[in-house]
């Protein structure tokens, strides 16, 4: 290879073994705070060589010592002024918009299931959500009921008033007794809530969970259960949980499930990097090979959650995959939007499924989310002194989304890699919508929302988009505490609060005007997906020998 994409290469090969000599191959992700020598799956650090001097993107995919040099792509630029997708890009805009409000005025008159309309009025309430993630959190999640009786007494202030009075004026009461009678109210209390919230979290016991799938199969969607739980601890529990998710799997109504890396294995370390690949890669496999084998059609979906399991989890499902007997199976992983690194990501395991596609493998899926774990990666940055992460501001975190699914949605992209669009945004839908068929990929296109979650707005895209799946919840009422951490993430987050409840209105007008100040702000942040970088995005983390360096070049040394 020769000229100017010869020379940057040839640059890049340099630099990239200097590093790997000094040791320094992977981001940190390890709560040890020191940078230890373990593999990365994508490259970290091609940020600091120049771009290349021509119109076409090089994009290098980075991979372990041993395997052979990095694997490069030349590929049109999709920046450039002269690429198709920019005008493209350029006259969605319009459609878009008229796409939205659209969809916003055949909501307003679908009428929306009781517990999913009471519980958006609750949100549309100005103390609405405090209400509710206090009641969740202080009133559902303590094991002694005085402290819940004493927590329903503070947060029983905040009723909303969108509730009936009758509703309202049992709150009243209940805050009353609850001190002074917490074994008589706190009961009562949290079925309530559990009624409030059913329509969001599936009852897992076997007697219930049958007919809770078939009753909302009779929309026509289909449907990715997800057995709720958070990180592990023990082996114990890890193993638990795997045989939940076996149980599953191995249902005939069930065809789509979703584990977490962290869910199924405990005490995760990135300082033996290939050692735990290796172990979550043996305890996954026969949840893959059952269903390789099954008589119907199975689908697994690796999740994402924490920065740190990013290289992780992409290293086990490629790893997984690359197996003989599981070669022919199509699953699915998912990548995080509002991470830098998405786009990155994504080339490298397109790259790979190209590769696998090439010798008679399956088509893959990445289900592309904004990121639900914000709250935790501030944490995780501020008590570590690190680097945030995640993209600090919204506009950021959608321009990116649409960024990456500008990438990804092209004819030579989506015969290895399937995407799903799961965002309650309708900005995003319509435009992933739009996208995909003016690219002519429409096919290879899937559109997911939560159960229970903007119900209306749902009914009204699945008429131009197809069926849609249903991101669903399933939890054994018995260890509904669980369901806590997801219930308060949805709540803080959910597009109820933000747009889906105050735009569902009673007439389409009071829809269209609610709506302005988005698609104000649509068309200030749609020119910024153009600028897709050269060679992916750089790491808001960076490892060098000194500490973490931020894409802006700032460094921050690490505590030990």
């Amino acid at each position: 290879m020769g000229g100017a994409a010869g020379e940057h290469l040839r640059r890049i090969h340099t630099e990239r073994t200097r590093r790997l000599s000094a040791g320094s191959l992977s981001s940190i992700n390890d709560p040890g705070h020191i940078i230890p020598p373990a593999r990365s799956v994508q490259a970290r650090w091609l940020h600091d060589c120049p771009p290349a001097a021509d119109e076409n993107t090089l994009t290098v995919i980075d991979r372990p010592p041993g395997t052979g040099r990095p694997s490069v792509e030349i590929m049109n630029n999709p920046g450039s002024s002269r690429s198709s997708a920019h005008n493209l890009q350029h006259d969605l805009g319009a459609e878009v918009v008229a796409l939205v409000q659209k969809w916003l005025a055949e909501s307003a008159l679908i009428p929306t299931d009781v517990s999913a309309g009471r519980l958006a009025g609750v949100l549309r309430d100005r103390h609405g959500l405090d209400f509710t993630v206090g009641f969740v959190d202080g009133v559902m999640r303590p094991e002694d009921p005085m402290v819940a009786g004493y927590n329903l007494h503070r947060v029983a202030k905040k009723a909303p008033a969108f509730l009936p009075w009758h509703m309202r004026k049992a709150i009243s009461l209940g805050g009353v007794l609850g001190p002074v009678l917490p074994w008589v109210v706190i009961p009562v209390a949290r079925r309530v809530l559990r009624e409030m919230v059913g329509h969001l979290v599936v009852d897992a016991t076997p007697e219930k969970l049958g007919p809770a799938i078939a009753q909302l199969r009779q929309s026509g969607n289909r449907l990715n259960i997800n057995l709720l739980g958070e990180a592990v601890l023990g082996e114990k529990e890890a193993l638990r949980r795997l045989d939940g998710i076996r149980s599953l799997l191995a249902r005939d109504d069930v065809d789509y499930v979703s584990i977490k890396v962290s869910s199924i294995a405990s005490q995760l370390s990135m300082w033996s990097f290939d050692e735990t690949v290796t172990r979550v890669v043996e305890r996954l496999t026969p949840l893959y090979e059952l269903a390789a084998t099954s008589a119907t059609t199975k689908f697994i979906n690796l999740d994402m959650e924490e920065y740190r399991d990013l290289d992780l989890t992409i290293a086990v499902f490629e790893r997984i995959l690359d197996q003989p007997q599981l070669r022919r199976l199509e699953a699915g992983i998912v990548l995080q939007a509002y991470l830098p690194d998405a786009l990155g990501a994504l080339q490298g395991i397109t790259a790979w499924a190209k590769r696998r596609r090439a010798h008679g493998g399956a088509p893959i899926k990445v289900r592309v989310v904004k990121g639900a774990n914000l709250a935790m990666e501030h944490v995780d940055a501020v008590m570590h002194d690190w680097p945030l992460a995640t993209y600090s501001s919204k506009q950021d975190t959608d321009t990116n989304y649409k960024r990456v699914l500008r990438w990804a949605l092209t004819p030579e992209n989506t015969d290895a890699v399937r995407i799903g669009v799961a965002s309650h945004n309708l900005f995003d839908v319509a435009y992933a919508h739009l996208l995909a068929t003016a690219q002519g990929v429409q096919q290879s296109v899937e559109f997911e929302m939560l159960l229970g979650m903007a119900t209306g707005q749902a009914e009204a895209v699945k008429k131009d988009v197809g069926r849609l799946l249903l991101y669903t919840p399933v939890v054994d009422p018995a260890e509904f505490d669980v369901a806590i951490r997801y219930l308060i993430r949805r709540l803080e987050r959910t597009p109820a609060r933000r747009t889906s409840c105050r735009q569902r209105s009673n007439s389409p007008r009071q829809a269209s005007s609610s709506s302005a100040r988005r698609i104000a702000s649509f068309g200030r942040w749609l020119p910024l997906t153009r600028a897709v970088p050269r060679i992916g995005t750089p790491p808001r983390r960076c490892p060098s020998p000194t500490g973490f360096r931020t894409a802006a070049g700032t460094a921050s040394p690490t505590k030990s």
